[in-house]
């Protein structure tokens, strides 16, 4: 495909913040292996960068897939790799299936917010025994009255250090593999940047051989309360969802 005028000013925008608001920083947050991204993410968000594909009533600007690659070839620009891969999770990765199957509530609760920058995400999909066969993940989720009762752990996870929600992929059911699993917004904080939720424990800062700007958890969740309306679409279509995101 070729880029037209509308992505290369997108690209141009882009290029602009990276060099006056992170490659002068890139070195501070590779040595402190975090990045505020909050900030960061704010200031992308006043721009319109984080939801160049998200639905124009959530706050992103409605263009189709093709700006998305202009704005990833353009995050090539930065000097360092665990940025662009942060960003990346909260554009590519813990939004789509909120934006797509996500109910109104969800969509202004969380989706809103991680378009403007006022939020981060992270997806919670990798467990310690379960990294590439997703359909081996073994936290769950128990029903009861009108809310979920979450236990488990998530390994490897992009932005949870600082994340005010994940997109988490959890067992619902006893079924099939491909069929038991439920995508689940999960509030990490009691507010943007806030105090972790209970229940929740971030458990180990992992270090990296690269990507050290990225800040990566090992999160655990013991008997973690969520309304079961904070459900993503149909109970047992996580897995398909998930695939779908990825």
């Amino acid at each position: 495909m070729q880029f037209t005028h509308e992505h290369r000013e997108i690209q141009k925008t882009l290029k602009r913040f990276i060099d006056e608001e992170i490659n002068p920083h890139v070195d501070e947050w590779e040595a402190a292996e975090i990045f505020p991204a909050h900030e960061v993410f704010k200031k992308m968000g006043n721009l319109g960068l984080l939801g160049l594909c998200k639905p124009e009533e959530y706050g992103g600007a409605g263009l189709d897939y093709s700006y998305s690659l202009a704005m990833a070839e353009a995050l090539g620009h930065i000097h360092c790799g665990g940025v662009p891969m942060a960003i990346g999770v909260q554009t590519d990765m813990c939004t789509p299936a909120l934006a797509r199957y996500g109910s109104e509530e969800l969509k202004r609760n969380f989706l809103a917010p991680a378009i403007a920058g006022d939020m981060v995400g992270c997806i919670g999909v990798s467990e310690p025994a379960a990294g590439s066969d997703v359909s081996g993940i073994k936290s769950v989720a128990r029903k009861d009255g009108d809310d979920y009762v979450i236990t488990g752990q998530k390994m490897w996870i992009t932005n949870s250090l600082q994340a005010d929600w994940m997109c988490m992929l959890v067992n619902t059911g006893e079924g099939p593999v491909h069929k038991n699993k439920s995508l689940v917004m999960v509030p990490m904080r009691d507010g943007p940047g806030g105090k972790l939720t209970k229940g929740i424990e971030v458990a180990q800062k992992i270090r990296k051989i690269g990507m050290h700007s990225s800040d990566t958890g090992l999160i655990y969740f013991d008997e973690v309360r969520v309304p079961q309306r904070y459900r993503i679409g149909a109970e047992g279509q996580g897995f398909i969802y998930q695939m779908q995101q990825f």
